[in-house]
């Protein structure tokens, strides 16, 4: 093979996949001819200089893409027309969890049942959540992007500026049109920009306050409304009898509030904000630095230090150890988001009967100048440019949200379908987890749509870690943040207008 490409150890990019993509390269740029024989296993570790895993995990890839095939005695072929066309077409695919496999494994089942002569498969390749956005940007920049990956919602701007994506009017536009009118108006805001649909979402969940219903019924207690009322509440369970009666642990309340729980971190401690009438960024301004967010980070950096209603450790939390503090009976409050309810209920042992006795999830409580608030969020599925196969993958994500096996999805993991005829049809139902937190999931607010939102979320968790550390004064932490804001996204601080 003339003019070798070299692996990149470095890269963070699995060997296995570098190599494939190696090898696919020659076949399809005509290096390697069909018929051609491929380098023995052996030859190729000794070629790049790598142990025999790699090697045979990228040429069992390449044999279930159909561009080689296995000849017993003889070696291994670049695969004749005839082969290939007896071959399914695999779709490369990147998640973030094995669940969101699911609906794709169902729509291909169904898909390979109707189009026998053109079946699908894919290659998954799971990369965790915390990791998965700097990995796909990673993949495009070095031409791997996959066919199709699943994103979370807030990533999604960045990734269409980068012009990475294909929007489904470029393969459907039809069927785009389509979609739109179909999607609730949260997942619709969030996944239409630039007037096209850029993403099929799969999900749809909304922050919350899990209470354990079960106990505050027991002490004569609703859930709370207001701060005041939350921390009431906490307070009512510090009592050394209460405590002992459900055998909690020296902490009524438990949230996910610093760097290490990335995301999640925004997602549970910016409706607090919103929660007491502050806002973060908007119309390009950054609105940061106002009388709202000082009273809100003293809020929460009270429930730590003088309410003592939250450890310190809250600060290093991940991003589910807040509910599962919850399960486990160690606190009776924990700000989360309606998705963990599968969370919950594992860890508890219980069935959806017994969850839904003990425990409720209510709205972000309101602040002394706001009312109650939820911030909207979900997964999506996107298809990049790079993708070998976009009609196939768009034909598979079709069959994945239809209503069917969407709603069985839901069900499955307490996650809220987030097009309109699936929607319907669950609220229909009108009992469990779905139905009852359906009205919070269509008042709750999404984050913006900005394209620096991942710094920009990274700069919020920061100033919240460090004013709940008490590491800087409240003042002088939020205005530095509020400057660093305005420069990643070339916003303006309110005192920069002119008059």
């Amino acid at each position: 093979m003339r003019g070798q490409r070299n692996l990149d150890l470095a890269s963070g990019i699995p060997i296995h996949e570098q190599l494939k993509e190696i090898l696919r390269a020659e076949i399809l740029e005509g290096r390697l001819r069909p018929g051609d024989r491929l380098p023995t296993e052996a030859e190729l570790c000794a070629r790049y200089q790598v142990s025999r895993a790699p090697v045979r995990q990228a040429l069992e890839d390449l044999v279930r893409e159909g561009l080689i095939v296995r000849r017993r005695g003889r070696g291994t072929f670049v695969a004749l027309r005839r082969d290939r066309d007896s071959m399914p077409v695999v779709l490369r695919v990147v998640l973030s969890h094995p669940r969101w496999r699911i609906p794709l494994d169902w729509a291909v089942r169904r898909w390979n049942a109707e189009h026998p002569d053109r079946p699908l498969e894919l290659a998954v390749q799971e990369i965790p959540f915390l990791r998965a956005r700097s990995a796909l940007i990673e993949a495009v920049g070095n031409g791997e992007a996959p066919d199709l990956s699943i994103l979370d919602s807030a990533w999604l701007a960045e990734f269409v500026a980068f012009r990475c994506l294909r929007a489904i009017g470029e393969i459907d536009p039809i069927w785009e049109a389509q979609a739109i009118a179909w999607l609730m108006p949260g997942p619709r805001t969030a996944c239409v920009l630039e007037g096209h649909l850029y993403a099929i979402p799969i999900s749809m969940d909304v922050s919350v306050l899990w209470v354990r219903r079960d106990w505050l019924a027991a002490e004569g207690l609703r859930p709370p409304t207001t701060w005041a009322e939350l921390v009431e509440i906490g307070r009512h369970f510090q009592q050394p009898e209460v405590r002992r009666r459900y055998g909690l642990g020296p902490y009524p309340m438990a949230m996910v509030a610093g760097r290490t729980g990335g995301e999640t971190t925004t997602y549970q401690t910016l409706p607090f904000l919103w929660a007491n009438g502050g806002e973060l960024i908007a119309e390009g301004r950054v609105l940061l630095d106002q009388p709202a967010t000082y009273e809100t980070l003293a809020f929460l950096r009270s429930l730590i230090w003088e309410h003592r209603l939250m450890p310190p450790e809250v600060i290093g939390f991940h991003r589910e150890q807040a509910a599962l503090w919850l399960a486990e009976g160690r606190v009776v409050m924990a700000v989360g988001g309606s998705y963990e309810a599968e969370l919950i209920r594992r860890a508890a042992g219980w069935d959806e009967a017994a969850f839904l006795e003990r425990v409720a999830a209510v709205p972000i409580p309101a602040g002394p100048h706001g009312r109650p608030a939820g911030l909207l969020g979900g997964m999506v599925f996107v298809i990049y440019r790079q993708s070998r196969h976009p009609e196939q993958a768009l034909a598979l994500l079709r069959l994945a949200i239809a209503e069917e096996p969407l709603n069985a999805f839901a069900r499955l993991t307490c996650r809220h379908p987030p097009w309109i005829p699936a929607a319907s049809g669950l609220a229909r139902e009108r009992e469990g987890f779905l139905a009852r937190t359906l009205p919070m999931v269509e008042q709750g607010r999404v984050r913006s749509s900005l394209v620096a939102y991942a710094r920009v979320s990274e700069e919020w968790q920061a100033l919240v870690e460090e004013v709940l550390a008490q590491r800087r004064p409240l003042e002088k932490a939020v205005r530095r943040t509020a400057e660093r804001i305005a420069a990643l996204t070339g916003s303006v601080l309110p005192e920069d207008l002119p008059i």
